[in-house]
Protein backbone atom coordinates (compact mmCIF):
# COMPACT_ATOMS: atom_id res chain seq x y z
CA UNK A 1 0.00 0.00 0.00
CA UNK A 2 1.24 3.19 -0.93
CA UNK A 3 0.17 7.17 -0.87
CA UNK A 4 1.37 7.89 2.82
CA UNK A 5 0.76 11.18 4.63
CA UNK A 6 3.35 11.58 6.88
CA UNK A 7 5.19 14.69 4.96
CA UNK A 8 9.16 15.01 5.08
CA UNK A 9 8.98 18.23 7.09
CA UNK A 10 6.52 16.40 9.24
CA UNK A 11 8.79 13.60 9.76
CA UNK A 12 11.51 15.21 10.06
CA UNK A 13 9.58 17.00 13.28
CA UNK A 14 8.96 13.93 14.59
CA UNK A 15 12.17 12.72 14.58
CA UNK A 16 13.72 15.82 16.20
CA UNK A 17 11.99 15.28 18.84
CA UNK A 18 12.38 11.74 19.33
CA UNK A 19 8.88 10.77 18.54
CA UNK A 20 7.80 7.49 17.51
CA UNK A 21 5.41 7.69 14.24
CA UNK A 22 3.08 5.01 12.16
CA UNK A 23 2.27 5.83 8.13
CA UNK A 24 -0.88 6.93 8.05
CA UNK A 25 -2.43 6.48 4.65
CA UNK A 26 -6.07 7.81 3.11
CA UNK A 27 -8.79 5.14 3.81
CA UNK A 28 -12.75 5.04 2.04
CA UNK A 29 -15.60 5.13 3.51
CA UNK A 30 -16.40 1.95 3.51
CA UNK A 31 -12.96 0.68 4.72
CA UNK A 32 -13.08 3.51 7.90
CA UNK A 33 -16.10 2.08 8.44
CA UNK A 34 -15.73 -1.22 8.77
CA UNK A 35 -12.38 -0.62 10.89
CA UNK A 36 -13.81 1.56 13.61
CA UNK A 37 -16.41 -1.29 13.89
CA UNK A 38 -13.88 -3.31 14.76
CA UNK A 39 -12.27 -1.44 16.91
CA UNK A 40 -15.09 -0.25 19.09
CA UNK A 41 -15.62 -3.95 19.55
CA UNK A 42 -12.03 -4.87 20.52
CA UNK A 43 -11.49 -1.62 22.73
CA UNK A 44 -12.15 -1.76 25.73
CA UNK A 45 -12.72 1.96 25.81
CA UNK A 46 -14.67 1.70 22.59
CA UNK A 47 -17.46 3.99 23.86
CA UNK A 48 -15.45 7.01 23.96
CA UNK A 49 -15.75 7.00 20.20
CA UNK A 50 -18.46 7.97 18.18
CA UNK A 51 -19.45 5.61 15.13
CA UNK A 52 -20.81 7.78 11.99
CA UNK A 53 -22.61 6.06 8.97
CA UNK A 54 -20.57 5.12 6.00
CA UNK A 55 -22.90 7.93 3.94
CA UNK A 56 -21.70 10.49 6.61
CA UNK A 57 -17.77 9.21 6.48
CA UNK A 58 -18.21 9.51 2.38
CA UNK A 59 -18.40 13.71 2.95
CA UNK A 60 -15.17 13.30 5.79
CA UNK A 61 -11.00 13.23 5.16
CA UNK A 62 -10.44 9.92 6.48
CA UNK A 63 -6.78 8.39 7.48
CA UNK A 64 -5.96 5.08 8.95
CA UNK A 65 -2.67 3.33 10.33
CA UNK A 66 -0.65 1.15 7.17
CA UNK A 67 -2.90 -2.07 8.92
CA UNK A 68 -6.28 -0.12 9.23
CA UNK A 69 -6.68 -1.26 13.09
CA UNK A 70 -6.40 2.67 14.27
CA UNK A 71 -7.73 6.14 12.24
CA UNK A 72 -8.92 9.75 12.77
CA UNK A 73 -11.53 11.21 10.57
CA UNK A 74 -12.11 14.51 9.48
CA UNK A 75 -15.45 16.40 9.02
CA UNK A 76 -15.97 18.66 5.89
CA UNK A 77 -16.15 21.58 9.01
CA UNK A 78 -12.69 20.75 10.04
CA UNK A 79 -13.75 18.98 12.75
CA UNK A 80 -11.71 15.87 14.34
CA UNK A 81 -14.35 12.90 15.15
CA UNK A 82 -13.96 9.05 15.21
CA UNK A 83 -10.40 8.72 16.62
CA UNK A 84 -9.84 5.53 17.12
CA UNK A 85 -7.13 2.08 18.42
CA UNK A 86 -8.09 -1.24 17.90
CA UNK A 87 -4.61 -2.53 17.89
CA UNK A 88 -1.87 -2.14 20.09
CA UNK A 89 -0.23 0.82 19.17
CA UNK A 90 0.78 2.29 21.92
CA UNK A 91 0.93 6.06 21.22
CA UNK A 92 -0.73 5.99 18.15
CA UNK A 93 -2.73 9.38 18.73
CA UNK A 94 0.96 11.36 18.64
CA UNK A 95 1.13 10.38 15.07
CA UNK A 96 -3.04 10.78 14.14
CA UNK A 97 -3.23 14.24 15.69
CA UNK A 98 -0.36 16.04 13.66
CA UNK A 99 -1.84 14.39 10.48
CA UNK A 100 -5.44 15.51 11.06
CA UNK A 101 -4.08 18.90 12.00
CA UNK A 102 -1.98 19.51 8.68
CA UNK A 103 -5.41 18.31 6.80
CA UNK A 104 -7.20 21.06 8.57
CA UNK A 105 -8.79 19.70 12.30
CA UNK A 106 -8.87 22.58 14.14
CA UNK A 107 -11.68 21.76 16.63
CA UNK A 108 -12.94 18.75 17.91
CA UNK A 109 -15.10 17.33 21.33
CA UNK A 110 -14.77 14.48 24.12
CA UNK A 111 -16.09 12.87 26.83
CA UNK A 112 -13.63 14.36 29.64
CA UNK A 113 -11.37 11.34 30.30
CA UNK A 114 -8.18 12.48 32.16
CA UNK A 115 -5.84 10.89 29.85
CA UNK A 116 -7.66 12.11 26.65
CA UNK A 117 -8.44 15.59 27.55
CA UNK A 118 -4.30 15.55 28.68
CA UNK A 119 -3.58 14.29 25.41
CA UNK A 120 -5.25 17.11 23.41
CA UNK A 121 -3.55 19.84 25.70
CA UNK A 122 -0.22 19.19 24.45
CA UNK A 123 -0.99 19.24 21.14
CA UNK A 124 -2.15 22.78 21.32
CA UNK A 125 -6.12 22.07 21.80
CA UNK A 126 -7.97 24.62 24.17
CA UNK A 127 -11.22 24.11 25.53
CA UNK A 128 -13.57 26.50 25.63
CA UNK A 129 -16.46 25.38 26.56
CA UNK A 130 -18.81 21.98 28.30
CA UNK A 131 -22.05 19.77 28.70
CA UNK A 132 -22.96 17.84 31.44
CA UNK A 133 -22.98 14.17 30.92
CA UNK A 134 -26.82 13.18 29.88
CA UNK A 135 -27.52 9.70 30.01
CA UNK A 136 -30.54 9.55 27.81
CA UNK A 137 -28.04 10.59 25.04
CA UNK A 138 -25.08 8.04 26.70
CA UNK A 139 -23.54 5.18 24.05
CA UNK A 140 -25.56 1.81 24.88
CA UNK A 141 -22.47 0.48 26.25
CA UNK A 142 -21.06 3.37 28.75
CA UNK A 143 -19.48 1.78 31.54
CA UNK A 144 -21.22 3.94 34.64
CA UNK A 145 -19.14 1.87 36.99
CA UNK A 146 -15.96 2.32 35.65
CA UNK A 147 -16.29 6.25 33.66
CA UNK A 148 -18.63 7.77 35.62
CA UNK A 149 -20.53 10.73 33.37
CA UNK A 150 -18.27 13.14 32.85
CA UNK A 151 -18.88 16.27 31.07
CA UNK A 152 -17.73 16.17 27.09
CA UNK A 153 -15.28 19.32 26.93
CA UNK A 154 -15.33 21.12 23.18
CA UNK A 155 -11.73 22.23 21.71
CA UNK A 156 -10.59 24.83 19.40
CA UNK A 157 -6.94 24.52 18.37
CA UNK A 158 -4.40 27.30 18.21
CA UNK A 159 -3.42 27.71 14.84
CA UNK A 160 -0.14 26.13 14.96
CA UNK A 161 0.86 24.28 11.79
CA UNK A 162 1.58 20.09 12.14
CA UNK A 163 5.40 20.27 12.51
CA UNK A 164 5.32 23.15 15.55
CA UNK A 165 2.65 21.07 17.39
CA UNK A 166 5.26 18.19 17.29
CA UNK A 167 7.93 20.55 18.20
CA UNK A 168 6.06 22.15 21.05
CA UNK A 169 5.17 19.10 22.28
CA UNK A 170 4.03 19.28 25.62
CA UNK A 171 5.08 22.75 25.75
CA UNK A 172 1.42 24.29 25.75
CA UNK A 173 -0.40 26.11 28.64
CA UNK A 174 -3.87 25.37 28.87
CA UNK A 175 -6.41 27.19 30.60
CA UNK A 176 -9.56 25.41 31.92
CA UNK A 177 -10.65 28.41 34.16
CA UNK A 178 -12.34 30.37 30.74
CA UNK A 179 -14.65 27.29 29.55
CA UNK A 180 -18.08 28.12 29.84
CA UNK A 181 -20.74 25.33 30.58
CA UNK A 182 -24.15 24.86 28.64
CA UNK A 183 -27.15 22.95 29.24
CA UNK A 184 -27.34 21.42 26.00
CA UNK A 185 -25.00 19.93 23.47
CA UNK A 186 -25.64 21.79 20.29
CA UNK A 187 -25.43 25.33 22.87
CA UNK A 188 -21.86 24.43 23.43
CA UNK A 189 -20.74 23.41 19.91
CA UNK A 190 -22.39 26.65 18.90
CA UNK A 191 -20.09 28.72 21.07
CA UNK A 192 -17.18 26.93 20.41
CA UNK A 193 -17.82 27.72 16.71
CA UNK A 194 -18.61 31.33 17.45
CA UNK A 195 -15.57 31.41 19.00
CA UNK A 196 -13.75 30.24 16.29
CA UNK A 197 -15.42 32.55 13.70
CA UNK A 198 -14.06 35.19 16.03
CA UNK A 199 -10.74 34.34 16.34
CA UNK A 200 -10.78 34.35 12.28
CA UNK A 201 -12.35 37.67 11.36
CA UNK A 202 -9.94 38.96 14.23
CA UNK A 203 -6.59 37.76 12.43
CA UNK A 204 -8.08 38.55 9.07
CA UNK A 205 -8.11 42.47 10.19
CA UNK A 206 -5.10 41.97 11.93
CA UNK A 207 -3.90 40.95 7.95
CA UNK A 208 -5.29 44.11 6.31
Amino acid sequence: MGNFTITESLEIAFKERNITYYKIRPATADEFFNAITKAKQVNDHGAFVTRHSIEEYEKMRLFVTEDGTAGIAITSDNNIVSIFNGGEKRGVLKTLLPVAIKHGGAKLDNFNSPKLSAMYELYGFSPVSKVEFDSRFAPDDWNYKRDGEPDIVFWIHNGDSAEDVVLNFGRYIVPWDAVEKFDTYEEAAEYRDEIMEYIKKEQNQSEI
